[in-house]
């Protein structure tokens, strides 16, 4: 009995160990990267902090879907938020 009660408890922990890995934290940034591009590369960017992810970081879109995690503290991480944020203000809404 023993032995069917680890069993079980060792796939429910496969299947949730797995289930994570597809979910959220697997998009989570695990170190900061120090790339710099021009912000007309940029298309969106989120905050990304603890507890849904172990490292606070901005994770950065470029217009080739590749996501750079940034240094939230730093100058260029600020401003490029500012110029997104500022460029998603004056959009044209559809009528």
């Amino acid at each position: 009995m023993a032995a069917v009660n680890f069993v079980s408890f060792f796939l429910l922990a496969v299947m949730v160990s797995s289930a994570l890995a597809r979910g959220r934290l697997a998009d989570c940034c695990r170190r900061i990267k120090h790339t710099l591009i021009h912000r007309d590369l940029l298309t969106k960017y989120y905050v990304q902090q603890p507890p849904s992810c172990s490292l606070r970081a901005v994770v950065f879109t470029t217009v080739q879907g590749k996501k750079i995690c940034a240094d939230p503290d730093k100058l260029w991480t600020r401003t490029s938020m500012a110029y997104l944020d500022e460029k998603r203000s004056h959009v044209p809404h559809p009528l």
